[in-house]
């Protein structure tokens, strides 16, 4: 089980998971190529277990400052602790001193108990943030 930057070659098994775990995502398929392709400053980080992608976090790096943008871990992989040991991981290979922002949706339990676990603190609310027009809450920590 680990991280590795995503390849051009994991793209059709990140939208599988994309467009299964989220009713209206954000990410499509040309977004993501952009990203596996190097178009961006976006990056994508797979997680595997058994050589079987489970999951995967996109984020924007600029300095010291990290912007997580995506995680995803597949729907039969959910409520297994993977979601939190992949975030983990992704914080654990930043350098010291990072500051790593994130928005979550404000009735995503699970996720807001996951971060709590791992210091993220709660710093604002944003207004229908989200395509559905759910409310985010912005988080932040500082390694």
């Amino acid at each position: 089980m680990g991280l590795r930057k995503g390849l051009n070659s994991d793209l059709e098994d990140i939208l599988e998971i994309e467009t299964k775990v989220y009713d209206k995502p954000y990410w499509n398929k040309k977004m993501l190529d952009e990203v596996l392709s190097g178009k961006t400053k976006n990056r994508i980080w797979i997680y595997e277990l058994n050589k079987i992608i489970i999951g995967f976090i996109i984020d924007l790096r600029y300095a010291n400052e990290v912007n997580i943008l995506n995680i995803a871990i597949g729907e039969s992989f959910q409520n297994k602790g993977y979601g939190s040991k992949m975030v983990y991981n992704h914080l654990k290979n930043l350098p010291q001193k990072s500051t790593v922002l994130l928005e979550v949706k404000k009735n995503n339990y699970r996720a807001l108990k996951i971060y709590s676990k791992l210091n993220f603190e709660k710093l604002y609310i944003r207004k229908a943030y989200y395509n559905d027009g759910s409310d985010a809450v912005n988080m932040r920590l500082v390694k």
